[in-house]
């Protein structure tokens, strides 16, 4: 098997949990499920001990001061390239290529730092939840964005309805 169809197999293992049922299902009808991973196609591990990435203590930064890491790619913080490195960083993990240690520790600083929707919806949602917690008025590119997501809130991933549902956006 091609190391990029090998490499696109594990990275559907890697994100089972945040695909929708209908790519599950998918996946299951090729016999691809989350079972099924041959050991034999994992990439080889090194025993070489690196260095944590710098990104990890902006990502830390960045996440305590805004309470996410939905930042646009060119976002820098404190001179660093946090946005580019995290677009990096989620290509990484989509290709099943990022450590477990990286992944853990991104994902305890937002669960959602690696979404399997578009970033800009996930960036988007930030905004309209910062809004929506500090109790000022939608602008009107957000108030847009929360009806398109009112009107088809019934195609969004479960996952997007129930952030969606927290800050009081309910399909209609």
């Amino acid at each position: 098997m091609p190391a990029d169809v090998r490499s696109w197999i594990r990275a559907q293992h890697t994100a089972w949990t945040h695909l929708r049922p209908q790519q599950q299902q998918l996946l299951t009808e090729l016999g691809i499920t989350p079972g099924t991973e041959d050991p034999a196609d994992q990439p080889r591990r090194t025993s070489r001990v690196y260095p944590p990435s710098p990104g990890l203590d902006h990502a830390r930064a960045y996440a305590a001061l805004h309470g996410h890491l939905s930042p646009s790619a060119d976002t820098h913080h404190d001179g660093f390239p946090l946005g580019r490195w995290l677009v990096q960083t989620r290509r990484k993990a989509r290709q099943g290529r990022l450590s477990p240690t990286t992944t853990q520790a991104l994902r305890a600083l937002d669960p959602w730092w690696n979404p399997p929707w578009p970033s800009i919806w996930q960036r988007t949602y930030q905004q309209a939840k910062l809004h929506q917690l500090n109790g000022q008025d939608h602008s009107p590119a957000i108030q847009r964005w929360t009806e398109q997501q009112r009107t088809h809130g019934n195609t969004l991933h479960p996952s997007q309805q129930e952030l969606l549902s927290a800050i009081g956006i309910h399909p209609g």
